[in-house]
């Protein structure tokens, strides 16, 4: 918090939380969200890149470490949702993207600001283009531009709009709403899905 960075560490907890989700039958339904009300996320923690940097290890020891927890997040047998508020930017989004659904303040913006550091969105290249066909893809990740709540969803990349403080509670009812379908149907169309 405030901006829910993905700092190494932070990594590290997310990781261990997922694998114990994955093990555990008796959760039929998972929704992501971040503290507060300022950001879902903005990606990676920078400040901690000159370490990275310094060593030549910004791949090997941070990026991938974080695409393959994203890869987890997207993997997960039970249904996913992102419940976005302020902004999800870069990792953030890319997050959001690996989630089944995304629910999303009705006055957030999202982005791939990577562009401007001269970096690109590793988690998005493949399933943004997948959501949103690959023109629209390109001009979010070519420009780096924010784009409104409003036009996300238009955009397909947002699936329900809510108001900031009805954001978490919209999400855990739509959970609520997936867990009480059969959990073996769920898996395996979100295997065939995955697998096309």
């Amino acid at each position: 918090p405030p901006l829910n960075l993905f700092s190494l560490e932070m990594t590290r907890v997310f990781d261990r939380r997922l694998q114990e989700i994955t093990n555990d039958d008796s959760i039929r339904a998972v929704v992501l969200t971040g503290s507060g009300d300022r950001a879902f996320g903005a990606g990676s923690d920078i400040k901690e890149f000159p370490g990275f940097i310094e060593t030549g290890k910004v791949i090997e020891s941070k990026l991938r470490y974080e695409n393959e927890v994203f890869n987890r997040v997207e993997d997960l047998p039970q249904p996913t949702i992102a419940a976005m508020r302020g902004v999800a930017l870069g990792g953030g989004f890319e997050l959001a993207l690996c989630c089944d659904f995304r629910i999303g303040a009705d006055d957030m913006k999202i982005g791939l600001p990577e562009i401007k550091l001269g970096v690109y969105p590793g988690a998005g290249l493949i399933r943004l283009p997948r959501l949103i066909g690959e023109s629209r893809a390109k001009e979010l990740m070519f420009l780096g531009e924010f784009i409104a709540a409003k036009e996300a969803a238009e955009w397909g990349l947002i699936n329900r709009l809510a108001p900031t403080d009805e954001v978490l509670s919209t999400a855990i009812g739509f959970a609520a709403e997936l867990a009480n379908r059969p959990a073996r149907a769920i898996q395996i169309m979100k295997k065939g899905l995955r697998d096309i």
